[in-house]
């Protein structure tokens, strides 16, 4: 594996179920992890995520752990029948995938590092405000 350890899968997912799961030469493994980095690929636009990627050991973003743990274990599952995944993983799976997408729009802050423009402003633009108030009067 490239950002994860067999340390941070240990919370999400038993030794038992990693072993049998992680294939002949981590081949298993080593495709989940990829397939969730391409599940960042709507946050690459406003945020450093190769950068945040060669990250190891504690000055990786828990943010990142988070989110490529539970896709990497979804994913990773990806190579059992259906009836076999327990619940928790496809909701943690769902939760992530719905935070990246509000991450990537701008509805939800993020600890991620963010791409910086030429004259050194942040690329990531966090939503904030709305429409001016409605009023009711007719002149």
């Amino acid at each position: 594996m490239e950002f994860l350890t067999d340390t941070d899968l240990k919370g999400s997912i038993s030794t038992k179920v990693l072993t049998s799961l992680r294939g002949a030469d981590d081949v298993n493994l080593n495709e989940a992890e990829q397939l969730a980095i391409s599940e960042l690929a709507t946050l690459r636009g406003r945020f450093d995520i190769d950068s945040e990627l060669k990250q190891a050991g504690t000055s990786r973003s828990p943010e990142m752990v988070r989110m490529m743990v539970a896709i990497t274990v979804y994913y990773l599952y990806n190579t059992v029948i259906d009836d076999e995944i327990p619940e928790r993983i496809s909701d943690n799976y769902s939760k992530e995938i719905k935070d990246i997408r509000a991450i990537a729009s701008g509805k939800m802050y993020s600890t991620i590092k963010a791409l910086t423009a030429a004259d050194g402003t942040s690329k990531s633009k966090f939503r904030s405000g709305g429409d001016a108030p409605r009023d009711n009067h007719i002149f």
